[in-house]
């Protein structure tokens, strides 16, 4: 029984990194696809921010579950104030970037953050989709 657990265990690992490794790929397509609409409706510096901002929104993520993987199990109080830091100027970069689109493209920053925030949808369609694996591993 006690084997069981540690297998089925060991495979909802597996899913969640799978899971994990598919959120930014997703959130580029995502980028993409609002990208064809923005162009399409409104013009190519719409649908380039857009593109501009799930590319954001993707580096974000993997440079998060880098930093996750590397700092947060870290014992040591270093580590915690070196981890504080990093994470500190990763936010102060988004910011800078999100100013610097603000400034440079004032009345775009709409699509821009529509991009960047694919991101979010890219986390919900992973949600649902684990969701959905754990109602048919459970019937």
């Amino acid at each position: 029984m006690n084997r069981r657990y540690h297998m089925e265990e060991k495979k909802s690992a597996e899913l969640f990194e799978k899971s994990l490794k598919r959120i930014p790929v997703e959130t580029i397509l995502l980028g993409c696809l609002a990208s064809i609409f923005g162009w399409i409706f409104f013009d190519l510096i719409s649908a380039g921010l857009l593109v501009a901002g799930a590319l954001l929104g993707a580096a974000g993520f993997i440079s998060l579950r880098a930093f996750v993987d590397r700092y947060i199990f870290k014992e040591k109080a270093v580590f915690r104030k070196r981890a504080l830091i990093l994470y500190s100027l990763r936010l102060l970069l988004i910011c800078l970037v999100f100013l610097a689109i603000i400034f440079i493209f004032r009345g775009k920053i709409i699509a821009f953050v529509a991009g960047f925030s694919s991101l979010v949808v890219a986390i919900l369609i992973e949600a649902i989709r684990n969701l959905v694996n754990i109602r048919q591993w459970k019937a």
